[in-house]
């Protein structure tokens, strides 16, 4: 099976995800850089429950598949921000329930707490763009690319997408913005949750650096 070792790191981490509900049935992709001009995606319409190591498609940077089944609709979407962040090695696209639900809101997230805090909060929401189209490409990697720092974007009423150096930093990123998200909305339950002050950001970065 031609690109084995990359097709089945990506089925490890598609498994992964799915366990902690980040995905679920088809929904969500998940995809991650294989070389200079290639990369692995998740299947269009697979089940993950019922998806196989040599299921998964290897395309081109333009979206044209290489091998494997049908890439996943939003190959543009992923193979977009690999043309245009190079530093980029991995994209987890979730569907988890809290980012469905913050990105229905339109309103960009505070980093309230230090999950948000990781993944590069304040967290916002991209203009919409119909999933599956170019469109969903091009405002995330302008929103990426106007903030270095950040790891996580909420597309508008869809979900998220998070980006990573690897596909396990990905994968850490999305998982820390549900668990940030919902720790967020429980907190909006019960209060008004205050996000980190400009002080107590400037003292977790400098305990960061040591």
């Amino acid at each position: 099976m031609k690109h084995q070792a990359i097709r089945e790191q990506l089925f490890e981490t598609v498994v992964k995800v799915n366990e902690v509900d980040l995905i679920r049935l088809s929904a969500g992709n998940i995809s991650i850089r294989a070389g200079e001009n290639l990369a692995a995606i998740t299947p269009s319409g697979v089940k993950y429950c019922q998806m196989k190591v040599e299921d998964i498609s290897i395309v081109d940077l333009d979206g044209h598949l290489i091998d494997g089944l049908t890439p996943s609709s939003e190959t543009p979407m992923h193979t977009a921000i690999y043309r245009n962040l190079p530093d980029v090695g991995g994209i987890c696209h979730t569907h988890s329930s809290y980012a469905i639900t913050f990105a229905m809101l339109g309103e960009e997230i505070p980093p309230a707490n230090l999950e948000l805090f990781a993944c590069g909060a304040p967290i916002p929401v991209a203009l919409w763009a119909c999933p599956g189209t170019q469109k969903v490409g091009e405002v995330t990697v302008e929103i990426f690319r106007s903030r270095p720092d950040l790891k996580v974007v909420l597309l508008n009423k869809h979900g998220l997408v998070a980006i990573g150096r690897d596909l396990h930093h990905a994968y850490e990123m999305a998982f820390n913005a549900e668990v940030g998200l919902r720790s967020y909305h429980q907190a909006l339950l019960v209060g008004k949750p205050q996000p980190l002050t400009d002080s107590q950001l400037e003292e977790i970065k400098a305990a960061y650096r040591k």
